[in-house]
């Protein structure tokens, strides 16, 4: 009973196929990446209108660049890909009078909010893994080797940026109305405080994170406070989320 919530949402997910066609949607990002940095100077070539014997010289980028490419991607499309997907939770149910029936029941909201949660969180994680994997192995073929160890601390730190940007959604989503409004919040608020942290240099909060997984690749950084913080976020969120969840809607 306790995870009953939990396995509907897999099985709501591979219903409409959000287990297919997430993965592949960032797997196709990250990918994109290190095959058009790979095939530029043959593009600007064919559609540069260069005079004949004109030869384009580009300097390859090195391989830890071509993943700082990919990561910035996902960071960015791939971050809207995974909250777009998980954009209806509580509002379409809320309309729907499903978050009513399992508050009949008796079933925490803690139990509810932290099940989706879960849901989405693995679900982005599994994603993210598949497509550095994707970006790692056309990195390497049509580049060169890269630092292992260096791309899997990158690797974690924007795992732990998905799941911080998706548990202030999950946030917005238990608090108000409409899941696009909660979604337009997140990432206006992700993005003017990226910016305003970056410029501040505030490197202890958890909103450096997707910045830090990009620069551990190309330098030395210390993100331990901020994963720290992106920990102690998440779990404010969900706390929160769980005490203040709607359970209708105004309409009903």
């Amino acid at each position: 009973m306790k995870t009953a919530i939990f396995k509907q949402e897999w099985k709501e997910s591979w219903r409409n196929k959000r287990l297919i066609w997430v993965p592949v949607a960032l797997m196709l990002l990250a990918a994109m990446q290190p095959l058009t940095l790979y095939f530029l100077p043959d593009i600007l070539a064919a559609g540069g209108n260069l005079p004949e014997g004109a030869v384009i010289e580009i300097p390859p980028p090195s391989p830890a660049e071509v993943l700082l490419s990919a990561g910035e991607q996902l960071r960015q499309i791939g971050l809207l890909v995974v909250l777009l997907s998980a954009m209806h939770t509580f509002s379409q149910e809320r309309s729907l009078g499903t978050l009513a029936w399992l508050k009949s029941l008796h079933i925490p909201a803690t139990r509810i909010v932290v099940s989706k949660w879960a849901h989405y969180a693995l679900l982005s994680s599994v994603s993210i893994l598949l497509a550095q994997g994707t970006a790692a192995y056309y990195t390497f073929i049509l580049f060169d080797k890269f630092d292992v160890t260096d791309f899997a601390v990158s690797t974690g730190l924007l795992i732990v940026h998905f799941l911080v940007q998706l548990s202030i959604f999950f946030l917005f989503a238990a608090l108000l109305e409409s899941g696009l409004v909660a979604l337009v919040i997140t990432l206006g608020g992700h993005l003017v405080l990226s910016l305003l942290i970056g410029w501040l240099e505030w490197d202890w909060l958890p909103w450096r994170l997707g910045g830090m997984s990009g620069e551990v690749l190309l330098m030395d950084v210390e993100p331990l406070f901020a994963l720290l913080t992106g920990v102690g976020m998440i779990a404010g969120c969900l706390v929160v989320a769980s005490k203040q969840l709607r359970f209708l809607s105004k309409s009903s």
